[in-house]
């Protein structure tokens, strides 16, 4: 399964020119990548257009049940300037578990080009450690690896990088894990992301956007499916549901 999560983080990461970024990724607080009110998603011209901070799309197991994550917070830690110290929550169905953990750079590139002549854009692939909280039902712990994409602009100043925003299959932070039972100690995939997931072909098939597969809306994605493709009054109500703040 670790194997699966190696092969799919060739699949997520861009191929394109690129230098070594790791000695100088330090220097930046990456944590506005996972944890912000807003991201700027960088209009025309010197308009500056900001989106709320996207809440990660995911799901777990081979029935693809959604899966939910929060970070309530995100610190650099004072002694490792790699690494990120994350607290926050994790919810399938109705069950939300606490979590903490280290969100880790193992790799930083910038590219050599970029869709914006005022930005430079890079990535960094991260190692993820989250524990949830051995005292709660049904607890486990996630590994895996993410990759976040970010940007710089004319000042320095380190953006979360939505320069193809408003492009087809847009998506950040892609994240391939597996979630492992503290108590049976058996294992499942969970994957997530903001605005796709990844190695979610069989879950969305959908080209621009989400389009989730009808075989698995039962698995927590009904109100997903109403908030975006259902009638004007139930998707109202919907769309307040998946902008409650279930973690409070």
């Amino acid at each position: 399964m670790f194997g699966l999560i190696a092969f799919s983080l060739n699949t997520i990461a861009q191929d394109r020119p690129s230098v070594n970024y790791m000695a100088s990724i330090k220097r930046y607080d990456l944590s506005k990548l996972w944890r912000a009110d807003a991201i700027v998603t960088h209009g025309s011209d010197d308009i500056i257009e900001t989106e709320p901070f996207p809440e990660p799309l995911g799901y777990i197991g081979t029935d693809h049940q959604r899966f939910y994550i929060h970070y309530t917070s995100v610190r650099k830690d004072t002694s490792d300037p790699y690494k990120y110290l994350v607290q926050g929550k994790t919810r399938v169905k109705d069950h939300i578990c606490n979590i903490k953990g280290t969100i880790t750079i193992v790799k930083a590139q910038l590219f050599k080009g970029s869709d914006d002549p005022r930005y430079r854009q890079g990535e960094v692939v991260c190692k993820v450690e989250l524990k949830e909280d051995s005292a709660q039902k049904h607890s486990g712990m996630i590994k895996g690896q993410m990759i976040s994409n970010w940007c710089l602009d004319k000042r320095d100043n380190l953006l979360y990088d939505a320069i193809n925003f408003v492009a087809d299959g847009y998506c950040n932070n892609q994240c391939t894990a597996v979630w492992t039972s503290y108590t049976t100690h058996q294992s499942k995939i969970c994957n997530w992301g903001d605005f796709r997931m990844p190695n979610s072909e069989q879950l969305d098939t959908g080209v621009g956007d989400v389009y989730i597969n009808e075989r698995f809306i039962k698995n927590g994605w009904q109100n997903y499916v109403k908030a975006y493709s259902g009638d004007r009054r139930e998707a109202k109500r919907a769309i307040a549901e998946e902008e409650r703040k279930w973690w409070k």
